[in-house]
């Protein structure tokens, strides 16, 4: 099992130096074993032309989220990527913030099975469901970043 307050702090520096998840604005949450929470503060840049979170941005969180989750059960030495994504948009999203869930379902050396929920996030306290995902992520040799380098 890797240590939890090491790849937190790791995963949040790459998060920090990918440019496409800091350009969105994403931000870490909880995250253990085989869980990882994403969220946004939504802004204009997100949303599509009638004013609900863009289908993009949705899918990108899941994305995210699911494939944080499976690389915290990822064999050592090795970094995750996405080989397929599917999507389930239930409801549109209208919140100002939303959260991104994702969960590793099983985890093998190679495959990892994941699924994932988006949810806005209501002043209220009853978060709504907006959309689902199912991804299958697979550990790969891509070399990992130091976090000193």
């Amino acid at each position: 099992m890797k240590d939890l307050n090491e790849l937190k702090a790791y995963m949040d520096s790459r998060l920090k130096e990918n440019h496409f998840v800091h350009h969105l604005g994403m931000s870490l949450g909880e995250l253990r074993e085989g869980y990882a929470e994403v969220w946004l503060d939504v802004e204009e840049r997100h949303l599509q032309h009638t004013g609900f979170l863009h289908g993009g941005v949705t899918a990108s969180l899941l994305d995210v989220s699911t494939g944080i989750a499976a690389y915290t059960q990822a064999p050592a030495g090795k970094n995750v990527v996405t080989a397929e994504l599917k999507i389930s948009y239930l409801n549109p999203s209208v919140s100002a913030r939303v959260k991104a869930i994702g969960r590793v379902r099983k985890a093998g050396q190679t495959l990892l099975f994941c699924e994932g929920e988006l949810y806005d996030v209501q002043p209220d306290g009853e978060d709504r469901l907006v959309g689902t995902a199912t991804s299958l992520m697979i550990a790969v040799d891509i070399p990992l970043k130091s976090q000193n380098s």
